[in-house]
C-alpha cells in the first residue's frame, strides 16, 4: 500500500487532477494548504532565496491544495502517477507543485477493509 501526496500550487488544474482519480476509481482527499515560502513572505521576512519565490507567488492565489490518496496496488499507483504527471506536463517548472509517495504499513477507518 502507498500514500500519494500531491501539493498542487496551480489550482486551475484541480478539477483535471480530480478527474484522474475518478477515472482510476481511486479515492482522494483534498485539503487547503499554504507553503512556508508564502508564510515568510506574508511576514516580510527578508531571505535572499525568497526573492525568486516572491516572483512565483505574486499574482497567484495564496493557497495551494494538498491531495492525499491511499493506493493498494503498485500498478495502480504507477498509472495514477503517470496520468498526474501527464496532466501537469509543466510539472518541473518552479511553483507548480510537487508529488511524493510513501509506503503505508497499516490503515484504519471506515474504508480500511477495501484497502487490505
Amino acid at each position: 500500500m502507498f500514500a500519494l501526496f500531491l501539493i498542487l500550487n496551480d489550482i486551475s488544474k484541480l478539477d483535471d487532477i480530480h478527474e484522474v482519480f475518478y477515472q482510476e476509481e481511486i479515492g482522494a482527499t483534498t485539503i487547503d494548504s499554504q507553503g512556508m515560502g508564502k508564510v515568510l513572505l506574508d511576514h516580510n521576512i527578508n531571505i535572499p532565496m525568497l526573492d525568486n519565490v516572491r516572483k512565483l507567488i505574486d499574482g497567484r492565489k495564496p493557497y495551494s491544495k494538498m491531495i492525499i490518496s491511499i493506493i493498494k496496488e503498485r500498478e495502480k499507483l504507477d498509472d495514477v502517477v503517470g496520468k498526474v504527471r501527464e496532466e501537469l506536463d509543466y510539472f518541473n517548472e518552479p511553483g507548480v507543485g510537487f508529488m511524493f509517495v510513501m509506503p503505508v504499513i497499516e490503515v484504519y477507518g471506515s474504508n480500511a477493509d477495501d484497502l487490505k
